[in-house]
């Protein structure tokens, strides 16, 4: 009977211990389910900030409104010191919240805020520990941020790329055209990118550089002179070009797209990145992203750069844009 009765002690021993080792491997699943609705929502998002709620009042639609001051920018473009409007979920005065959000509809109300969405089903409170409520899990802030860096390494690039025939075309396609000197080209490498279209995001693998380029003269956007701006440069893209009217692919390969040279003058066609957390520039597609600038003012406009064959010199090429921009 001994026997038996320490057979079972030790089996309700090894259950309980067994039970106890046991316990801890759901939560790292249930943190990692946690994190993933996190990157979801961070995909979405145009700006994560950390902000103080300064107050909240009812605006003329009877809605509740609260003021944030922006104290820390995490992703997306602000500034520290910025106050920052937001209609949804509850928050209290002198708290801190974590916000991924999205550019509201109304981009300024009465009182001259920007207005925001709010990604996440509630602003998520930081607590004094340094951690963050979602999903039901605690999340820390270094865990989060950690994982924003490893998603922001990857590229985000616009899902298709097009090549225009006509100079007004090329010109209307272009957020941002500009002459401008290459500071630098670092070598190219690997690099990872992500393209979203129609729902389903595709991640894969190019060589690219991440070029710097001096702003001088603006065209068109809202650069000023002296900006310095992240140009994506990647010859290889040139594989995914379609025309833009036919919606065909064109034939033309990487060794066609002209280079980019450090310290050499173009007149640059550039898009900004679909991702606005993202600080990056793309050319309008490898072969017509910018056309080279000599020291006598010419342009060296190649055979592949139909929108801008016929232009010989600096002069006429700025004066037709601003002709077609006028217009």
């Amino acid at each position: 009977m001994k026997s038996l009765w320490k057979l079972i002690a030790i089996t309700l021993a090894i259950g309980f211990f067994a039970c106890a080792c046991a316990a801890p491997v759901t939560a790292p699943l249930s943190s990692a389910r946690a994190l993933s609705d996190v990157q979801r929502i961070y995909k979405n998002a145009t700006l994560v900030v950390m902000g103080k709620c300064m107050q909240a009042h009812i605006n003329s639609d009877g809605d509740t409104c609260y003021d944030l001051c922006i104290e820390e920018v995490i992703a997306g473009t602000a500034e520290v010191g910025d106050v920052i409007h937001c209609t949804q979920g509850t928050m209290k005065d002198g708290e801190t919240y974590l916000l991924y959000l999205a550019e509201g509809e109304d981009a300024y109300h009465t009182e001259d805020m920007p207005h925001y969405n709010l990604l996440s089903d509630e602003p998520l409170l930081v607590s004094e520990n340094g951690t963050v409520a979602f999903s039901g899990m605690q999340l820390s802030l270094s865990e989060i941020r950690s994982d924003m860096e490893r998603m922001n390494a990857v590229v985000t690039a616009p899902a298709s790329t097009y090549y225009y025939k006509a100079l007004e075309n090329l010109i209307d396609a272009a957020d941002e055209i500009f002459i401008g000197r290459v500071k630098s080209v670092p070598e190219i490498q690997d690099m990872a990118f992500r393209a979203q279209k129609d729902g389903t995001i595709v991640e894969n693998t190019l060589p690219a550089a991440i070029a710097q380029v001096e702003a001088y003269g603006v065209l068109k956007g809202a650069l000023n002179y002296g900006d310095v701006v992240k140009l994506v440069y990647s010859p290889a893209m040139s594989a995914n070009i379609v025309d833009a009217t036919t919606l065909q692919a064109l034939s033309y390969g990487e060794q066609n797209a002209p280079a980019l040279e450090e310290e050499a003058v173009y007149l640059f066609f550039l898009t900004q990145s679909p991702d606005a957390k993202q600080d990056y520039r793309f050319s309008i597609n490898p072969m017509q992203g910018y056309v080279r600038v000599d020291q006598e003012d010419r342009v060296q406009v190649s055979y592949v750069n139909r929108a801008l064959l016929g232009y010989k010199t600096l002069d006429s090429l700025v004066e037709a844009i601003r002709a077609f921009m006028e217009s």
